[in-house]
């Protein structure tokens, strides 16, 4: 005989930032997590000495609450403040990030055409343009903005390999935040080595210590109570008629309003025949693309400083690379650094594609020779871009608007379903407790 449903009147699935962000901002809510450790995609692991996250997690904190929020729970002492160092590799040499504003350093006809390009562009284009008058796909938006030089020495190409489909089938909507967009004058400026250093969002980040990323996590686990997050605690499937949500070790919780944040799309599959064909057939439009990636341990100094590098050209396996260790060298051992490869093939399985990273690394001059890589492990992230087509906004809509009506909000990167930071998964946090909370 089975017993009666747990009663959590505040539920939360996921204890990933956005979770325990809605958990520390709601004080009465619960937590559910599939996995044994928090953090979610925030996570850490070690290897013979190394610390790797899951790729690149640099903290970027400009909320002044949110910020005074994560240094209170980790401490001041726990962070060191870097400065970004990242560059773009194409055509046998480096220039500075971003590329749109750094060309000088290429060969003399990729300079031309870059510039000649974001001339014309800047003369065809009209001197105001609203957000809603620009073009909807990403290919014509950056030609737009940027000219056909940029855009097809870098933009398309980079943009293709990150979202792994053509820069066609994605709209723009996604990058007016995160695709830094100089005047003409810094375009023609960076040519001629004016550099043009500090832009984008990203200018400078905080990085724990010790610990890597999962330590912020762990932090904020503490600052809810660990008797708040019920770990190993998959959801098999919601009943949003019943307000009921059944775990994988058959045990029930119910519940009054329910934050989520898993992905939107495994929520509505969770759902099951209460989804309507309407959203069932929204969540059948939603596309994500994987990622697989390498976790590199290499003996000795790396040749090149950059904590990230670009790698748009099709020829190579990899549109990433970065090491955890140039900025900070502790997440190595003594004499060690670290890589860590994020693949734009998704076909090949990554040990195949190994020796191909390995000679795109030593002609990057981020190593000598190929004996130097200790361990190159593969790694792989279920549905970890989504792929902003001409589908995703009305698909999206209409699922948040279908889980409104059955008092379910899904939130966080995935849960919400968009591209955003870890920053934005903690305000998401804040913005669901107080929902919780109304």
């Amino acid at each position: 005989m089975s017993s009666a449903p747990v009663h959590r009147p505040q539920l939360i699935i996921g204890a990933g930032l956005a979770g325990l962000s809605t958990a520390y901002h709601c004080p009465s809510a619960h937590v559910l997590e599939a996995s044994d450790y928090v953090g979610g995609k925030a996570r850490s692991e070690h290897i013979d000495g190394f610390t790797f996250d899951v790729t690149g997690h640099w903290l970027h904190l400009r909320d002044p609450e949110m910020r005074a929020l994560v240094l209170s729970l980790c401490g001041e002492e726990h962070f060191v403040e870097v400065e970004r160092l990242s560059r773009v590799w194409s055509h046998g040499v480096y220039t500075l990030y971003p590329f749109q504003a750094n060309t000088y350093g290429l060969p003399p006809e990729v300079i031309k055409e870059c510039v000649m390009g974001a001339i014309e562009a800047r003369a065809n284009r009209p001197a105001e343009l609203r957000v809603e008058e620009e073009p909807e796909r990403f290919d014509e938006w950056v030609t737009l903005y940027f000219g056909e030089g940029i855009a097809r020495h870098f933009m398309i190409p980079y943009n293709a390999k990150l979202w792994g489909v053509e820069a066609s089938e994605i709209t723009s909507r996604w990058c007016q935040r995160f695709v830094p967009r100089p005047q003409l004058e810094d375009i023609v400026a960076g040519a001629v080595g004016c550099h043009q250093q500090g832009m984008g969002y990203n200018a400078v980040f905080l990085y724990p210590k010790q610990g890597g990323i999962q330590s912020v996590a762990e932090a904020l686990a503490e600052g809810v109570g660990r008797q708040r997050v019920s770990l190993e605690s998959g959801v098999t499937s919601i009943s949003p008629q019943a307000k009921l949500v059944t775990l994988s070790d058959g045990s029930q919780v119910s519940y009054e309003k329910l934050v989520s944040t898993m992905h939107l799309t495994r929520l509505i599959d969770l759902c099951g025949a209460e989804v309507p064909e309407r959203a069932r057939e929204a969540r059948a439009r939603l596309r994500a693309t994987d990622v697989a990636y390498l976790n590199v341990g290499v003996k000795g100094a790396l040749g090149q400083p950059d904590h990230w590098v670009y790698v748009p050209e099709e020829r190579w396996p990899m549109y990433r690379v970065g090491s955890f260790s140039n900025a900070l060298p502790a997440m190595a051992p003594e004499g060690h650094s670290s890589l860590y490869i994020e693949l734009s093939d998704r076909e090949t399985p990554p040990e195949a594609l190994t020796p191909r990273v390995i000679e795109g690394l030593i002609e990057m001059g981020m190593i000598e020779r190929a004996e130097q890589v200790l361990f190159a492990e593969p790694r792989h992230i279920p549905e970890a871009y989504v792929i902003y087509d001409e589908a995703y906004a009305e698909s999206r809509a209409t699922l948040h608007e279908w889980l409104a009506e059955q008092g379910i909000l899904s939130t966080g990167r995935y849960g919400d379903w968009n591209y955003s930071s870890m920053e934005d998964a903690l305000l998401n946090g804040r913005e669901a407790a107080a929902w919780l909370r109304s």
